[in-house]
């Protein structure tokens, strides 16, 4: 058996063997030495230098080969995406290339027109406007004055007509202030690129639409002039106060055409765009940044110091904003907000609402403006019947009662009420309901001036709601009796027991179904009002009633008994002034009224109610030499005061209360029942002031087919004792309440929170100059007029 075996084993790139004993080797120097035997055991062998060579080498190879398709796959990606670059702004330009000017939209809101002031051509002002949506108007270039547009490039890109609709300069110095200042604080956008985010593209702040944005600019200052650029942004940026472009600014704070901008007001509508939902309501943030604009100009070198020191002197218009446009609806002078909205209904009753809304009318309508503002002066101006903010308010309105013609309507003291004491308001009219009465007793053929009834206090039983009887006292003011009087001495004295026994009939002398005869005589007269004719106390007036109720009964009366329905429309046309204009109405396109009592029965009525005013107790109503018919009224617990007359030319009714209803007169308009002595005139006194300015000039007519005198002057003297300007008042009906009631307010879209002066007149009406009113006597103010320019 062999001494030494050795013992290969193979296992994958290791070598196993078994070790060797020890063995000794001769040494250099003849020394032997002896190396030391291994342990038992394997051992592991590592491969060889060659091995670790060529491993190595294939290692080398597989990184390369990954490199290398990396390298390829990087080529590809990046060829493909120049590609697609090249691609995208090759079709980025042939789209700039092909794109068009947006058109510029302006709203086309309803006008609603005074009548002409005076005799000046085109002095007619808009006393309302009506629309939808957003306030738009543009304006062309050539009406923008030149000091707007250098405003605007001071302000927003002085170096606007340098560059070619990319300032790379300046978006390097906004760059540089911006890591100076660490945060974002000016922007590097050119005019050109904000008209083209604000009328092409969307607002997001992607590379793409930054990108494109470029694009587009650097065309549209390639096909156009700067000015041109300028206009055209101008025409599309938000001014605050829902006005959209210049020509909407211009109007809804200054209340002029842009034409006619001053320096001072060019600068300020520039300013305002530096945040317009804020400045367009505060008038000291919009001054101060007028200012700043001022002074860029300044240092532009586009005005001078002069013209810089007296722009800055010159003020903002008071109030801020002068014409204020709403998001939606009916807005105007708020002194004119009873009467526009009064036109919108009937706009939007015969046209539609969306015609009235979108269809660009021009409204010319009925209202004289002079009387309307002389009106309101009358009471509640500096010197008016009911100038303190304590004192009671008014509603007064005026109609021709041959055209239906409304010539003024005055209502509550707060313009900003959306609540109409003209229209809505339901208020007792007392004693002023009585000549509906009189004229249901004239078409039974009841003779007023011979048919005699006993003036005394009355008790009757009548059926409360239920149907169970009760008992109903009635007696007259101070309780003031005249033993036997006719009944129209009963109503020149409103003497309330007489009344009674005429809608009561207790002695056959009366009327039959009096409750329902009265109501009837009304509704056919014009009142609107829901009558309840269950109780007979209808005769003193407790049913509610409105003012404008009121008047187009006794204009009913009036106009011999035609009835014309009130309007204040004389002439409709839409679109004015362009190529598809359509005259909707014409003046002369009312229909003439329907006969709704006989006119010798108005006839016989006005001359009773002619009585009221020379004999009764309205004299304080008379106009001298002027006839006049009328009835006064007062309410339970002096609540409601009225009077209603009118002339052969124009009707007029008042009533006074407080619009909350509530409170009463008693003590105001009268101290004392005899002297009518008072810190407060009645209405009366209002009517006749009113009447006379209206018809100061106007020829004086007499009431036709009556005989005698018509007027206190030719007339005999007041009867001895009789009260000279209130009447008795009228005691409620048993169940009924006392107080006052009213309709619930009704909220008109877009009334109430505008203030300022009247809007200019729009494109293509001319603007008069200020035509001066006629001299009234007190009470009056020139507020009005200078407001209004005449």
């Amino acid at each position: 058996m062999q001494p030494f075996r050795n013992i290969l084993v193979t296992r994958p790139r290791l070598l196993y063997y078994t070790a060797p004993m020890a063995r000794t080797y001769q040494r250099r120097g003849g020394k032997a030495v002896s190396s030391p035997a291994p342990g038992k055991g394997t051992l592991r062998v590592g491969p060889s230098k060659d091995a670790k060579k060529n491993r190595g080498r294939g290692k080398e190879s597989l990184k390369a080969r990954i490199l290398k398709w990396f390298g390829v796959a990087l080529l590809c990606g990046v060829v493909a995406a120049l590609f697609f670059v090249a691609g995208g702004y090759l079709g980025l330009v042939r789209s700039v290339g092909e794109l068009e000017e947006p058109p510029v939209v302006s709203s086309h809101p309803t006008y609603i027109y005074s009548e002409p002031i005076g005799e000046a051509q085109g002095s007619a002002r808009v006393v309302g406007t009506i629309f939808e949506g957003e306030n738009r108007k543009a304006a062309s270039v050539d009406e923008m004055p030149a000091t707007l547009l250098d405003a605007l490039v001071a302000k927003e890109d002085a170096r606007f007509r340098e560059h070619a609709g990319v300032d790379l300069a300046g978006i390097m110095r906004a760059l540089w202030v911006d890591i100076r200042a660490g945060e974002a604080v000016e922007g590097a956008s050119t005019i050109t690129q904000q008209y083209v985010k604000n009328a092409y593209l969307s607002q997001d702040r992607s590379i793409s639409r930054k990108l494109e944005e470029a694009a587009i600019a650097i065309e549209l200052e390639r096909r156009y002039e700067k000015d041109r650029i300028l206009g055209m942004y101008l025409n599309t940026v938000y001014f605050g106060s829902n006005a959209y472009g210049v020509g909407a600014a211009a109007e809804t704070y200054f209340n002029k055409s842009v034409d006619d901008l001053t320096l001072s007001e060019s600068a300020t509508l520039v300013g305002l765009l530096w945040s317009p939902s804020t400045l367009g309501v505060d008038g000291e943030g919009a001054m101060y940044q007028r200012n700043l604009v001022l002074e860029n100009m300044f240092e532009a070198g586009y005005i001078t110091r002069q013209d810089h020191r007296q722009a800055l002197d010159e003020p903002l218009p008071e109030p801020w904003p002068k014409a204020p446009m709403i998001e939606s609806g009916l807005t105007g002078p708020p002194e004119m907000r009873d009467f526009a909205e009064t036109v919108r209904e009937e706009l939007v009753n015969e046209y539609g609402a969306a015609t009235v809304l979108q269809g660009g009318l021009s409204v010319y309508t009925t209202l004289d403006l002079e009387a309307q503002t002389g009106a309101r002066e009358m009471l509640y101006g500096p010197a008016g019947f009911l100038a303190y903010a304590g004192d009671p308010d008014a509603a007064l309105v005026t109609i021709e009662p041959e055209t239906g013609y409304i010539r003024t309507m005055v209502g509550d003291r707060n313009t900003e009420s959306q609540f109409s004491l003209v229209t809505q308001a339901r208020r007792q009219p007392g004693s002023s309901f009585k000549p509906f009465a009189l004229i249901a007793a004239l078409e039974q053929g009841i003779d007023p001036k011979t048919t005699q009834f006993v003036s005394e206090k009355k008790r009757y039983t009548i059926q409360d709601a239920e149907g169970n009887p009760e008992k109903w006292v009635v007696d007259n003011f101070e309780e003031e009796h005249r033993g036997p009087i006719t009944l129209e001495e009963a109503l020149w004295f409103s003497d309330n027991s007489v009344f009674t026994d005429l809608v009561m009939n207790a002695d056959g002398k009366g009327l039959e179904n009096g409750p329902e005869a009265i109501a009837d005589v009304a509704h056919r007269l014009g009142v609107t009002a829901e009558l309840d004719t269950s109780n007979p106390s209808i005769v003193l007036g407790t049913r509610e009633v409105s003012p404008m109720d009121m008047a187009t009964a006794y204009a009913t009366i009036a106009n011999g008994g035609r009835l014309v329905s009130p309007t204040g429309i004389k002439r409709v046309v839409q679109n004015e002034g362009q190529e598809n204009e359509t005259v909707l109405r014409e003046e002369g396109d009312r229909p003439e009224g329907e006969q709704v009592i006989e006119p010798e029965v108005a006839r016989a009525a006005t001359e009773v109610m002619i009585g009221d005013v020379t004999e009764g107790i309205a004299t304080k109503a008379n106009l001298g030499e002027r006839p006049v018919a009328g009835k006064s009224g007062t309410s339970e617990n002096f609540f409601d005061s009225w009077f209603v007359g009118f002339t052969p030319q124009l009707v007029t009714g008042v009533w006074m209360g407080y619009a909350e209803g509530g409170a009463t007169l008693e003590g105001l308009l009268a101290l004392d029942s005899r002297t009518q002595k008072g810190p407060l005139a009645p209405p009366a006194v209002i009517f006749q002031t009113h009447m006379q300015r209206l018809l100061e000039g106007a020829p004086v007519e007499r009431f036709e087919g009556i005989d005698g005198s018509q007027t206190l002057t030719e007339g005999r003297e007041q009867t001895p004792g009789a009260p000279s300007s209130l009447e008795s008042t009228t005691p409620a009906a048993p169940g009924q309440a006392n107080g006052l009631q009213q309709a619930a307010p009704n909220t008109v879209p877009g009334i109430g929170g505008a203030t300022g002066a009247v809007p200019p007149t729009p494109p293509g009406q001319p603007v008069a100059p200020p035509v001066t009113a006629p001299s009234v006597t007190d009470p009056s103010s020139g507020a009005a007029a200078a407001q209004y320019g005449f």
